[in-house]
């Protein structure tokens, strides 16, 4: 039997027509409209990121254009002309490398052919991958052509860079943005081949791998193409893919980020060592970094895009940190990301990383150490009286001129807090994260004053910046409008440790405890 030579699995699963295109739905349906109306452009620029179906889009139409029965919405890949296109062969369409071909010789070289009518097709087709490539001098002698072009020219650009393109050669084309494939997208190309293929996968596994692409379907596929020749029977596990790949494990992920929180920068530069000497690449583990971060961060401000209980459990432990911290983390981590595209001493970059992550992320700024001891019995002992004063617990007593009875708009306001909060919830997560750090203190000329503790300025700020959608919610719950002022309080009396509702999330989620402070 004769050996078949083997194909990539990006080439092997390339799509033939629109329809098994992956994504890009809007854009499909423009060109095939464009056909179906006979409004079809001399030009056109298909700029997005790798991976994502540019060439393949442009082959397709170029089929579609020159099919013996079109132009058509598909194109047959019977006739001779469609063949031809997808086999390389044919005289009328032409696939230029612009990295290659970029100079002013090779462009005044295609501009001599284009003067020449298409051998049999409808069209003369000119594809240029990696437009931006071009030099200036050759932007310039291809604008002539795409001011005038001959009726039968056609002319698909590609590009990873479109602000490298000059405005005179963008504004002669009609532009389409292709954008970064969807997980869902993704996953299902990928479950397809990899069942093709005659393998199952394992669903955190296919997850790993979908990250790691960053919606680029091609690099997908090539790391499937070396998971596969790997694969010890035909199951595709999430540590076989976890080693191919140079991902490190959640779990080892939020450790790292704990020594960083911590402020051991010792641990952190060998966590870091021990993690490269086990083979875990350095832009994979910032990246893996990175979405946990973000998965903090989203949580910090009430969205919820985890379902993993070890995520949850490392974004209780992480709550006393704040989100503000962890936003300039990820900023640095996203900055040593793209350095590492440049700099050869990726190492090196990293470890500078962990310096300057201890120093954003250590230390609580009470300089209190909170042990959390699993005792079940310590939460039962709490009385309803007391949750309840827990409940209206304000703030700042210093900022409350005057104790007030139950019957003032302003104790109406503290009792009915939690419920104004809920409301807030349902309508903007993000401002009700904010605006839960902070307590009504006093009301003045109609004007509520919020005390924010001296932590969270930040959102001190956000609120001020949303107060409209406060000050609307509150007017339809009271049923007087009343307009608010927020501040932060550096006088204010700390509220104890045991009544602050994030540790109580925490003593709850442990079943239990009791909190020992110790003072540095």
């Amino acid at each position: 039997m004769e050996n078949q030579i083997y194909q990539v699995l990006a080439r092997k699963y390339r799509p033939r027509t629109f329809a098994e295109v992956a994504g890009q739905t809007a854009i499909i349906k423009k060109l095939q409209q464009a056909i179906s109306n006979n409004r079809v452009p001399h030009a056109f620029l298909f700029a997005g990121p790798r991976g994502v179906g540019k060439t393949t889009i442009a082959r397709i139409f170029a089929r579609a254009l020159n099919c013996a029965e079109g132009p058509a919405v598909e194109p047959c890949n019977r006739c001779i002309f469609c063949r031809e296109i997808y086999e390389g062969t044919s005289m009328d369409f032409l696939e230029i490398d612009g990295a290659s071909n970029r100079g002013i010789e090779e462009i005044r070289s295609l501009r001599e052919a284009v003067s020449l009518r298409p051998a049999r097709a409808r069209y003369k087709i000119y594809l240029i991958d990696e437009v931006h490539m071009l030099t200036g001098e050759a932007f310039n002698a291809l604008l002539k052509t795409l001011e005038e072009p001959p009726e039968y020219a056609k002319f698909i650009f590609a590009t990873t860079a479109p602000e490298k393109i000059p405005p005179t050669i963008v504004s002669r084309c009609q532009r389409y943005d292709f954008k970064p494939l969807g997980f869902d997208e993704i996953s299902d190309m990928i479950k397809m081949v990899v069942e093709s293929e005659g393998y199952t996968i394992e669903h955190e596994a296919l997850k790993k791998l979908v990250e790691t692409g960053s919606g680029s379907l091609r690099d997908i596929l090539g790391y499937l193409d070396q998971i596969i020749v790997l694969a010890e029977g035909k199951t595709i596990t999430t540590v076989l893919t976890r080693e191919v790949l140079g991902i490190a494990s959640g779990e080892n992920v939020w450790q790292m980020i704990d020594t960083f929180v911590s402020g051991d920068t010792k641990q952190a530069i060998l966590f870091l060592h021990r993690m490269v000497s086990e083979g875990k690449d350095i832009t994979n583990l910032l990246g893996a970094m990175a979405r946990k971060m973000q998965i903090f961060i989203w949580n910090a401000y009430g969205i919820n895009i985890t379902d993993e209980e070890l995520d949850k459990i490392w974004i209780e432990r992480f709550k006393p940190v704040g989100a503000g911290k962890f936003i300039r983390g990820l900023e640095l981590v996203m900055q040593t990301k793209e350095k590492i595209r440049y700099e050869p001493l990726e190492l090196v970059l990293a470890e500078l990383l962990c310096f300057n992550l201890v120093e954003t992320l250590k230390t609580p700024l009470e300089k209190i150490e909170t042990t959390i001891v699993s005792d079940n019995t310590a939460a039962q002992q709490e009385t309803q009286n007391e949750q309840m004063e827990k409940k209206q617990n304000v703030l700042s007593d210093s900022d409350i001129k005057e104790r007030v009875s139950e019957d003032t708009p302003l104790s109406k306001i503290i009792n009915s807090w939690d419920e104004i909060l809920l409301r807030i919830k349902k309508g903007k997560p993000l401002v009700y994260a904010a605006l839960r750090e902070g307590r009504p203190v006093k009301i003045e000329d109609n004007c509520i004053h919020i005390a924010f503790g001296a932590n969270f300025s930040f959102l001190c700020q956000k609120v001020t910046e949303n107060r409209q959608i406060v000050e609307k919610t509150l007017e339809k719950f009271l049923g007087v409008h009343y307009t608010i002022r927020c501040f932060v309080s550096n006088s204010e009396k700390k509220t104890p440790l045991n009544e602050n509702p994030r540790v109580k999330e925490i003593i709850e989620f442990f079943g239990g405890g009791e909190i020992v402070e110790t003072e540095e």
